[in-house]
C-alpha cells in the first residue's frame, strides 16, 4: 500500500504521499488555510542510530521549518480571525523569509548535541560521534551509494546464494539498512534541493493585527523571528526526538 500510495502521488505531480494527502485535505476545506511543514526527524534518528553516515544536499540551502507549537498557534489565530467568515486567504506558516535557517545549522547542531550527549549501543559501548558527510550533487551521491554499498551487497548476495544461505542474516540486515537509506533519499530529495521561499505576507498581516493585544500575542506567538535556531535544535528539538521518537 505504501508503494501504491507513492505511485499515485507521483501520478498527480506530488513527490510523496505526505504532501499529496495534505493537498487533498486542503482541497476539501472551504476555508483554505495552508500550513507548510515537513519533518526532519527521520534523518536525526538515522544519524543517532549510526545508520546514516552521509547524506545529500546543499548545506547552504534554506530549509523552511517551523516548530510545531508555532504551527498550532498560527492555526488557532487564523481560525479566530475568520470566525463566521468565508475566508479566501492562503496562510503560509514558514520561516524562509522572516528567519531563514540553513541545513548547515542543523548539521552543526546535531554534531554538537551528540558530541555532548554520546549515544550508547546495545552492548553498552559509547558510539563515536562523527560529522555527517554531505554530498552536494545527487548524481555523485547515487554513484557513491552504488559503488560503496550496492555493488558489495550484490556480491554478498551472490556469495550467499552459492553458500546456500550462509550469509542470509547479515545480507538481509545490510540490505534493509541500504533500502532505508534510499527511502530517505527519495523522501527528502524534493526538499533539500528546493531553492525558494514561501510568501507569508498574509501571516505577517495577521501577526501585526494581533499585536494590538500584547498578552494575546505573547500567548499565541507564531513569529519565526523569535526563534533562536541553534538553541531550538540543541535544547528542544533534538532532545525531544531522542526522548519521544528514538527507539
Amino acid at each position: 500500500m505504501k508503494e501504491l500510495g507513492i505511485r499515485r502521488a507521483k501520478l498527480f505531480g506530488w513527490p510523496n504521499t505526505y504532501v499529496f494527502t495534505k493537498a487533498m485535505g486542503e482541497m476539501l476545506l472551504d476555508t483554505r488555510e495552508a500550513i507548510c511543514r515537513w519533518t526532519i526527524d527521520s534523518v536525526i534518528i538515522g544519524y543517532a542510530k549510526g545508520k546514516i553516515t552521509c547524506f545529500f544536499g546543499d548545506l547552504d540551502n534554506i530549509m523552511d521549518v517551523v516548530p510545531g507549537d508555532m504551527v498550532v498557534n498560527a492555526m488557532m489565530a487564523t481560525m479566530a480571525a475568520h470566525s463566521g467568515q468565508q475566508a479566501e486567504l492562503v496562510y503560509h506558516m514558514s520561516s524562509s523569509v522572516r528567519n531563514p535557517v540553513t541545513y548547515a545549522t542543523l548539521e552543526h547542531c546535531g554534531f554538537r548535541y551528540f558530541l555532548a550527549n554520546p549515544r550508547v549501543g546495545r552492548d553498552g559501548s559509547v558510539m563515536p560521534t562523527k560529522k555527517l558527510r554531505f554530498i552536494k550533487s545527487m548524481v555523485v551521491f547515487r554513484v557513491f551509494m552504488t559503488l560503496r554499498y550496492k555493488l558489495p551487497l550484490e556480491v554478498m548476495h551472490l556469495v550467499n546464494l552459492l553458500s546456500c544461505g550462509l550469509l542470509a542474516r547479515g545480507y538481509n540486515e545490510l540490505n534493509r539498512k541500504y533500502n532505508f537509506m534510499m527511502y530517505l533519499v527519495d523522501l527528502y530529495k524534493p526538499y533539500v534541493y528546493f531553492d525558494g521561499c514561501f510568501d507569508d505576507l498574509n501571516m505577517e498581516r495577521l501577526r501585526m493585527a494581533m499585536k494590538k493585544d500584547d498578552a494575546e500575542a505573547r500567548m499565541f506567538d507564531f513569529d519565526p523571528k523569535h526563534i533562536d535556531w541553534e538553541d531550538y535544535f540543541c535544547s528542544i528539538h533534538i532532545p525531544g526526538v531522542m526522548k519521544y521518537a528514538f527507539k
